[in-house]
């Protein structure tokens, strides 16, 4: 089922999550970044980023080279399909991609995408604000932990975390009150 992203997701996701056989699961997801990469689908790089730096999953058996070497590939495609200073939505994908570039050492990078990200919610393409209720607490908190300090986004502040699955069990970010 090689044109199945989600049987493609959920092998790698066995192999190396799992089972954690990475003799076995890296050629597998290799092959998945490069099957993205040559669909120009951004959900398919994006799902594939994921695997390689998703915060649900445990990546401290991964060799490091060979993470960042594929991040990279994923995150520069996924740049190229939808640039910083064009229109789009990036509040999709540029969390991901933020995240790559935070955990491969380029903080100011990871910083630069969310705030792209956070304008893309107030972009002139309407966003449902159901889903920009959403999106935004975990973007706030991307932010915060990127820059190491509280951020606030209208009434919702975030203040930094160590660990994120932590923060969104501990409520994540909080509403700012306002002074009486």
């Amino acid at each position: 089922m090689p044109g199945d992203i989600n049987f493609r997701l959920a092998h790698a996701h066995l192999l190396l999550h799992r089972m954690k056989d990475l003799r076995t699961g890296l050629p597998v997801l290799r092959q998945l970044v490069c099957d993205a990469i040559e669909r120009n689908s951004e959900h398919w790089m994006l799902a594939t980023l994921d695997q390689l730096f998703g915060a649900a999953h445990d990546h401290s058996h991964f060799p490091s080279h060979e993470r960042f070497a594929l991040g990279k590939k994923l995150a520069e495609h996924i740049l190229a399909l939808n640039p910083p200073h064009s229109g789009g939505q990036k509040f999709r994908t540029y969390p991901a991609v933020a995240r790559y570039y935070y955990e491969s050492g380029n903080q100011d990078r990871a910083i630069e995408l969310i705030e792209f990200a956070l304008k893309s919610l107030d972009s002139p393409q309407p966003v449902p604000d159901e889903l920009k209720q959403h999106l935004l607490p975990n973007l706030l908190q991307a932010l915060s932990n990127y820059k190491g300090e509280e951020v606030c986004y209208g009434a919702l502040c975030a203040a930094p975390q160590s660990n994120l699955l932590k923060a969104r069990s501990l409520g994540g970010p909080r509403r700012k009150h306002k002074k009486d």
